[in-house]
């Protein structure tokens, strides 16, 4: 049963971890009584967390079926990764230019932590090193526009990186990305690390339509 605090919060983290770790499927429908039931609360919080993930596009609302899981077509899946190709190449340009020693550092730091932790972290605890890392560059770009950019994609993206690092093979693929665009950040050398950034995405994007065949998008 959920303490409470922020009931519909808690229920919106709760479904969203359901969503985003694959419990609950695509299409598959979310029942607001059942949940309800689930967690201990009233229907009202659980109401309010799925209407919010529907406009957080994580869900759909149908008539006379309620809330489902949103299936996504190859084009959403394809249009959501090109504009973050975009919004990272961007990132990562600005982060150079403005080359504040912290931040390289602290993405330093992170890369060996997921060196350290390759073998025995679990899907869940390296999407997250996988984000913050992302999320670093962001920061480090002193954009606070293109922040908020990206914060407004991130329960999409959450969803796309853990069905992408689960795919088998790809948590020591996805380090060793992210040790060439660090790498890049380095040297900084701007086309260089919009390449891996591209390289990283595009890669991304090929195991995410092999999830998509699965039936798991």
């Amino acid at each position: 049963m959920i303490e409470r605090k922020s009931l519909r919060d808690e229920v919106l983290e709760k479904v969203k971890g359901y969503i985003v770790t694959g419990r609950y499927m695509p299409g598959q429908r979310v029942v607001i009584d059942s949940l309800a039931k689930e967690l201990g609360v009233s229907v009202t919080p659980v109401r309010e967390a799925l209407h919010y993930l529907a406009a957080q596009g994580l869900l759909v609302v149908e008539p006379h079926r309620g809330f489902l899981v949103k299936k996504w077509s190859k084009k959403e899946i394809e249009d959501l990764l090109s504009l973050r190709a975009y919004l990272e190449r961007l990132a990562v340009r600005l982060f150079i230019e403005r080359g504040y020693e912290e931040y390289i550092s602290s993405l330093e730091e992170k890369v060996r932590e997921m060196g350290i932790a390759l073998n025995s972290s679990s899907v869940e605890e390296m999407s997250k090193f996988n984000s913050w890392f992302h999320e670093m560059i962001v920061r480090g770009s002193g954009n606070e526009e293109l922040r908020r950019v990206m914060d407004s994609l991130s329960e999409k993206l959450a969803r796309v990186r853990i069905l992408s690092i689960s795919y088998p093979g790809r948590i020591k693929e996805s380090y060793e990305e992210h040790l060439s665009i660090y790498e890049a950040i380095k040297k900084r050398d701007v086309p260089l690390a919009e390449r891996r950034v591209e390289e990283h995405i595009n890669n991304i994007l090929k195991i995410l339509f092999k999830r998509f065949e699965e039936g798991l998008i």
